[in-house]
């Protein structure tokens, strides 16, 4: 039988951790953990850095979360362990600590029903040594509900698939900024946390005519572009070929290189929207103007970092490397299921909706 090598507490107020120990330390990323909306359920978008302290090789055999109410009862609980013969634990991608290495784990309990209160999340992890000793980590999580100050509006018009937005599975989501190539690229958060990827439908759902080899195939290319609400042009650059190439290593001075042409608004609070792989020469707008919500800025393409004509547009603190992304409600969507039409009432456009502005 295992014994207890020892057990550490970390406490998260906040994204303040108090370490008791520091064999294994564990830290939440973003350091304000947000809990985002849907008609449905819950989510909660983050991340932890654990760093292996030691020389020991250690493996992860278990995670738990305990979710308590406001008044610190108990009122559900997750878990992935080693049990089975296609064990749960192998959903995470990372699994084996080496001596002095750290890696990032995506939260995997990142949905919950809108029922339940999210007061305090308390993770628990297991590892084990070579020896077969264990190690248990602890760590309290105190989210809080984002409130959105702005009113935004999608920044397209008719029929938009949200081919990926920021789900668990999203690409977006899972943006790894440890991971050594990124982290030499001076990249230091996710700034596409909460982003959206939206492509343009016609009448009966398809994304394009003919066989999608050329770019004027897809019916959003070309498509208008609008601001999502009243702000400033704080960046803008239009000459990128439409060509879905982008030169990497520029993003370390300016990671906004990853969408090739591409408009930065900043709003009254401070939030900055992005619309990114924007068509070549197609900007209406330049740095230092103001715009309204519903303006047309530019056009849709297929520069910078992308496979196909879409918009790729995100919320985020900043436009340097140390921008994260924030969530972004939009109060003009309908959900388009078949012949009808749902209002979404929070605003939250999901991975593979089709919705439309109403």
């Amino acid at each position: 039988m295992r014994t207890v090598y020892y057990i550490a507490f970390l406490l998260f107020f906040f994204g303040i951790p108090i370490y008791a120990q520091n064999k294994i330390l564990i830290d939440s990323k973003p350091s304000t953990i947000f809990i985002e909306q849907s008609d449905t359920k819950q989510i909660l978008n983050f991340d932890f850095l654990l760093s292996n302290q030691s020389t020991d090789t250690l493996t992860l055999e278990r995670i738990k979360v305990l979710v308590f109410d406001n008044q610190n009862h108990l009122i559900h609980t997750k878990f992935l362990d080693n049990n089975g013969t296609a064990p749960s634990i192998l959903l995470l991608p990372t699994r084996n600590w080496n001596g002095k290495e750290s890696h990032l784990v995506f939260n995997p309990f990142s949905e919950f029903d809108n029922s339940l209160t999210l007061a305090k999340l308390e993770f628990e992890w297991i590892f084990s040594d070579p020896k077969e000793n264990e190690t248990i980590v602890k760590t309290i999580i105190i989210p809080k509900k984002y409130q959105q100050k702005i009113n935004y509006k999608l920044p397209l018009k008719g029929r938009v698939l949200v081919y990926d937005a920021h789900d668990y599975n999203s690409h977006h989501r899972r943006f790894d900024y440890n991971f050594e190539p990124i982290k030499l690229l001076d990249l230091k958060s996710n700034f596409m946390r909460y982003a959206y990827d939206f492509v343009i439908l016609d009448s009966s759902n398809n994304q394009f005519k003919n066989n999608g080899e050329n770019n004027s195939d897809y019916f959003g290319f070309g498509n208008l572009v609008y601001a999502v609400a009243d702000g400033k042009i704080i960046y803008a650059t239009g000459d990128h070929k439409d060509d879905k190439n982008f030169n990497i290593p520029k993003l370390k001075e300016n990671p906004l290189e990853l969408y090739g042409n591409c408009i930065a608004i900043e709003h009254k609070d401070g939030s900055i929207s992005i619309y990114g792989h924007l068509k070549e020469n197609s900007l209406k707008c330049k740095k230092g103007d103001l715009v309204k919500a519903g303006q047309e800025i530019a056009q849709i393409g297929v520069s910078g970092s992308s496979f196909f004509p879409h918009l790729h547009f995100e919320i985020r603190t900043d436009i340097t490397n140390v921008a994260e992304g924030l969530p972004s409600y939009f109060s003009n969507i309908n959900l388009v299921i078949g012949e009808t039409f749902q209002k979404v009432k929070s605003g939250l456009a999901e991975s593979g909706n089709i919705i439309e502005t109403k």
